[in-house]
């Protein structure tokens, strides 16, 4: 049974396919705490309230899906059975977007997955900067295997983030030909849109680097659910 806490269809609020309708299927439970966190009803937790539904496989299949699921929590690589889910999802022939945090394993839920086209199925995967609280949490061997069609997403909080964000991208050049794409947006409210923009466009180290904002706060109220 998969812990969900709300099925929606609306737009991709960021990343590569930002602005383009997908189903979300957001799972309850998350082995971060990250300080912005935007998605506390998501959380398990002594301070967080999580409420979900349990749903079965075919429970979620027999749903009016669009072509383009986005799985995402909380983090929906902890949620038991994810990888089978996403195998359906993807003989059904629906395009997958996973939105990871960056601190669970995705080779091994690749290796889950099994045979699969690649380019249906991709990460959006976060690198937690210092202002997350929680950097120490990468698995740097994430950030190792990733295909060009992947998404590294960083949110700066800081000029620390920023000088951070900057090391991990140098490093990233070294493992890869063709990097993934890499998007940089400000924690909501904390940091200056304008600075990042500035820094981006000056710092030789980030020419590749593409903004993101968050489309879904913009058009709706930031706290809206379902969204």
């Amino acid at each position: 049974m998969y812990k969900v806490v709300e099925m929606f269809d609306s737009i991709e609020g960021e990343g590569k396919r930002s602005g383009m309708p997908a189903t979300f299927i957001r799972f309850a439970g998350c082995n971060l705490r990250c300080g912005y966190c935007d998605t506390a009803y998501a959380l398990f937790g002594e301070k967080e309230e999580c409420r979900y539904e349990e749903l079965g496989l075919e429970d979620l299949l027999s749903r009016d899906i669009k072509h383009c699921v986005t799985l995402t929590g909380g983090e929906p690589l902890i949620a038991d059975g994810i990888a089978e889910l996403t195998a359906q999802l993807l003989d059904r022939g629906h395009e997958i977007n996973i939105e990871t945090n960056g601190a669970v394993d995705i080779v091994g839920f690749l290796q889950e997955v099994g045979i699969y086209d690649e380019q249906k199925l991709f990460f959006t995967i976060d690198y937690k900067l210092p202002s997350s609280g929680m950097s120490d949490k990468m698995l740097w061997n994430n950030f190792e295997n990733l295909m060009p069609y992947d998404v590294v997403k960083f949110v700066v909080g800081s000029d620390e983030d920023f000088l951070e964000m900057k090391r991990v991208i140098n490093r990233m050049r070294t493992l890869y030909e063709v990097m993934p794409y890499m998007y940089a947006g400000c924690v909501y409210n904390e940091y200056d849109a304008k600075k990042l923009v500035k820094k981006l466009i000056e710092d030789s180290d980030t020419q590749d680097v593409r903004l993101q904002v968050q489309l879904h706060k913009i058009i709706w109220d930031a706290d809206m659910r379902g969204v």
